[in-house]
């Protein structure tokens, strides 16, 4: 028995599949010196109201949680950092200030769930230098274009 799958078929899998992501964020952020990044992380809609945060540590299992939010769109801050989550665009973006040396290391954009949480390496690397606001793009180095929300479910898109 042979079987043949027409291409448009094969080709609306792999736009579904291609389309919709859980989690993806800027592989790494440079900021200065007493200067401050800001960080976009975006989700999956399905994770519009849980928990959102930001974990500093090489390894994802042992990060130390910096900041997250409460699951709705109110800012939380400190007096250094600050989480923000748009449910619209479900974006959460981290701000980091007053940047020092030390705080150069790996971070996590991190998503609470049951069983293993949704997480992301984010590295930010401290530059000495003038003070510079950086806004990390998810599309410079991840290729992946910010769009609003990605929609989960079995629709198609014919090609």
């Amino acid at each position: 028995v042979h079987l043949q799958f027409p291409f448009s078929f094969i080709m609306k899998v792999t736009l579904f599949f291609a389309g919709c992501w859980a989690l993806i964020g800027p592989q790494e952020v440079n900021g200065t010196v007493g200067g401050s990044v800001l960080v976009p992380c975006q989700y999956n809609e399905d994770y519009q109201s849980y928990r959102k945060y930001w974990c500093r540590g090489d390894n994802w299992r042992q990060c130390s949680m910096d900041i997250q939010t409460t699951g709705s769109e109110e800012e939380v801050g400190q007096k250094k950092l600050s989480i923000t989550d748009n449910h619209t665009l479900c974006i959460f973006t981290v701000t980091m200030k007053d940047l020092q040396e030390e705080d150069d290391n790996t971070y996590w954009c991190g998503i609470e769930r049951s069983g293993y949480d949704l997480m992301i390496p984010v590295r930010v690397f401290i530059l000495p230098g003038k003070f510079l606001v950086v806004l990390a793009s998810v599309g410079l180095r991840s290729k992946i274009n910010m769009q609003p929300c990605c929609h989960a479910g079995w629709g198609t898109h014919n090609v």
